[in-house]
């Protein structure tokens, strides 16, 4: 039996998701885990993350399994981790699961996708309470050639245009289910306070779902994509881009800070 966590954290303050090496200094999500793990049970307990996300990365709904040494119940598991975790992680869900043949469950290779928001906000003034979360752009973009570009990207696609330097894959055939991008007014982004920082505040959200993704590949999509919102590319430049794979011709790649791993998707029983 394995348990399931469903994960939310704040990337500002981490080193990337992966753990680091015993002696490295540097603060992780998973290692942070492992070490509120360690204390709850009393000794060694490695987890096993969906998405290894950068350093500056969130998520909302990142999924991490273990396999307890001994049995304490899920309601017992939240609430410990609660009192263990700091405050820039919190388990937002926790149950038991279960594989047929008896092994751990690997919540990496098991998910059925995962769903990226990207959000960006363009404004000539900028605001630092969106600093940590938000990619800000002085220049308007136009919205309409970005949904026009991000639409050219769903399907099954070789994704070696946005591929990052040192990305592992040995394939780079990947499936987007869906690429949408939704501008927001800032009323509606910030309901408790309608009154926007400028009047020429826009926020933009760059939503994709896949069955799987590239190292970096989100962020180099979204790096295109404001080089089409900014008219230094035409929409009708992805399929080229899609039909003759080079890294160089795609746009940069996004600062990491903008990105929120929002859900992994799981077809086994949760709460």
């Amino acid at each position: 039996m394995s348990i399931l966590l469903r994960i939310s954290y704040d990337g500002t303050g981490f080193h990337g998701f992966a753990r680091q090496g015993p002696d490295s200094p540097l603060r992780t999500v998973q290692g942070t885990i492992d070490a509120a793990l360690r204390r709850l049970f009393k000794q060694d307990v490695e987890c096993r993350g969906a998405s290894r996300t950068d350093a500056g990365v969130h998520a909302r709904g990142q999924l991490v399994a273990f396999d307890p040494p001994f049995a304490i119940p899920t309601r017992g598991i939240m609430l410990g981790l609660a009192g263990l975790l700091p405050k820039d992680i919190a388990v937002v869900a926790c149950w038991e699961q279960h594989r047929d043949d008896g092994e751990p469950v690997n919540p990496r290779f098991g998910n059925l996708g995962k769903h990226y928001r990207y959000r960006v906000y363009t404004s000539s003034v900028i605001d630092p309470n969106l600093r940590h979360n938000c990619w800000h752009l002085t220049r308007p973009l136009d919205t309409a050639a970005m949904a026009e570009a991000a639409a050219m990207l769903q399907g099954e696609h070789d994704f070696a245009s946005f591929r990052g330097a040192n990305c592992q894959a040995q394939t780079t055939t990947r499936t987007i289910t869906e690429a949408v991008v939704v501008a927001h007014p800032p009323a509606d982004t910030w309901p408790a306070d309608p009154t926007p920082l400028s009047h020429d505040t826009t926020v933009i959200d760059i939503h994709i779902r896949g069955t799987a993704f590239l190292y970096k590949m989100v962020r180099i999509i979204v790096g295109t994509l404001v080089e089409v919102g900014h008219h230094k590319r035409p929409a009708a430049a992805i399929p080229q881009l899609l039909a003759h794979p080079d890294r160089r011709r795609a746009g940069p790649t996004a600062p990491a800070h903008g990105l929120t791993l929002m859900e992994v998707l799981w077809a086994g029983p949760s709460p």
